[in-house]
């Protein structure tokens, strides 16, 4: 029995060293983070991390957490995923015992912890920029992805000041899916963008365009039509529908359909200006007018109606005022410039409105300055180049 406690004895001792000094691993890892000697806390952390006994130790995700996040941050090369693991080990900082209390508070606060996982996210979201415009794609989804779980910590909105939301999260993660060509996933976060009612009329766009590239083309449709319903005037959404029904060689079946809706809702002045702009991009000029002017008329600070009524003008002027410009006939040459003069004077007021109504809209701007040139106000000319300047 002697001998058997002595060997029980030895296991014991050699048991203790052993867990002391897996735990004394993480002393060190601590030590060498205050010094700043990231590559002695790395490999004590990581000792710790893979050793069962403190792998899942409170205090081994506290210093693992920040270790990792200045590696990221200032030594990168040390770990292609450190980034990855100080967001995992400051996410697990943040679990609670059974009173509530972060498993870590003997070393950090709870404020220190959720300061370390939203730099986490600002990193992690400008990684993923980086590795997008570095044409890494799936690395880029890989940093996105991992933003999710921090999204909901971010009771501040520390994040959302930036512009760092789910919503814009899904949208960006759509665009390095899309270059990856992964048609499944792509669709599959253009969808949840819809169902959260995202406020960009684009995500119709781009899943019209999946849906037409995998021959789906009324599903394409379906998905414009739910557009316009949300963005019922923005000007890309229904020029992409008008477009997609004019390569189906639809186009009289839309001009029906608006047609039939007209006749039930004689004051809608979406209707007029959508059924304008298939006039107008069919060369129906008549037509077109005929819808622009009662669209405005029933709304005159209908942006698009002021734009393309406007433009529909300037254009006919151009056309006209290049037949003057290439007849030798000198009479035939003053009736058409005469005509232009006349075309416009008839544009500028309604760019001129459209200007007022959005002051950002570049065609708009770039109208207006050649209008005014052409008038031989070049001082109003300037002013519009000036405006356009701006905007870059």
């Amino acid at each position: 029995m002697k001998i058997k406690n002595g060997i029980l004895t030895l296991v014991l001792i050699l048991f203790t060293n052993l867990l002391s000094a897996q735990k004394h691993n993480i002393v060190n890892a601590a030590l060498a983070l205050t010094n700043k000697e990231y590559v002695e806390a790395k490999k004590y952390i990581d000792e710790a991390y893979v050793t069962e006994s403190t792998s899942n130790n409170a205090k081994m995700w506290n210093y693992r957490s920040q270790i990792y996040l200045q590696i990221a941050l200032k030594q990168a090369h040390l770990d292609e995923n450190a980034l990855f693991k100080a967001t995992e080990s400051y996410l697990k900082c943040l679990q609670t015992d059974k009173k509530g209390r972060i498993i870590v508070r003997k070393w950090s606060t709870k404020e220190d912890v959720l300061s370390g996982t939203i730099n986490c996210g600002y990193n992690l979201f400008n990684k993923a920029i980086e590795e997008y415009n570095s044409g890494n794609y799936k690395n880029s989804l890989k940093y996105y992805t991992a933003i999710f779980e921090i999204i909901p910590l971010d009771t501040e909105d520390q994040l959302k000041t930036s512009n760092i939301t789910r919503e814009t999260i899904l949208y960006n993660s759509f665009f390095s899916s899309n270059k990856l060509k992964d048609n499944s996933r792509s669709k599959k976060l253009l969808q949840k963008l819809i169902n959260i009612e995202f406020n960009e009329p684009a995500i119709f766009i781009h899943m019209s365009n999946i849906l037409i590239e995998e021959g789906a083309t009324d599903k394409a449709l379906e998905y414009l039509a739910l557009g316009r319903k949300s963005f019922a005037d923005d000007k890309s959404l229904i020029n992409t529908e008008i477009n997609l029904y004019i390569q189906l060689g639809r186009t009289s079946e839309l001009i029906g359909k608006l047609g039939e809706a007209i006749a039930l809702d004689k004051e809608n002045d979406l209707l007029y200006f959508n059924r304008g702009t298939i006039y107008d991009q069919q060369g129906d000029v008549i037509n077109a007018e005929k819808d622009y002017l009662i669209a405005l008329k029933l709304n005159f600070s209908s942006f698009g109606a002021n734009y393309n009524l406007g433009a529909l003008y300037f254009n006919k002027g151009v056309e006209t005022k290049n037949k003057a410009n290439a007849t030798s006939n000198n009479s035939l040459y003053s009736k058409l410039n005469k005509e232009s003069e006349v075309l416009f004077a008839k544009s500028l007021p309604y760019l001129e409105k459209a200007h007022d109504l959005n002051s950002l809209d570049k065609n708009t701007l770039l109208s207006l300055k050649q209008l005014y040139y052409l008038n031989g106000d070049y001082a109003k000319s300037e002013e519009m180049k000036g405006l356009i300047a701006e905007l870059k």
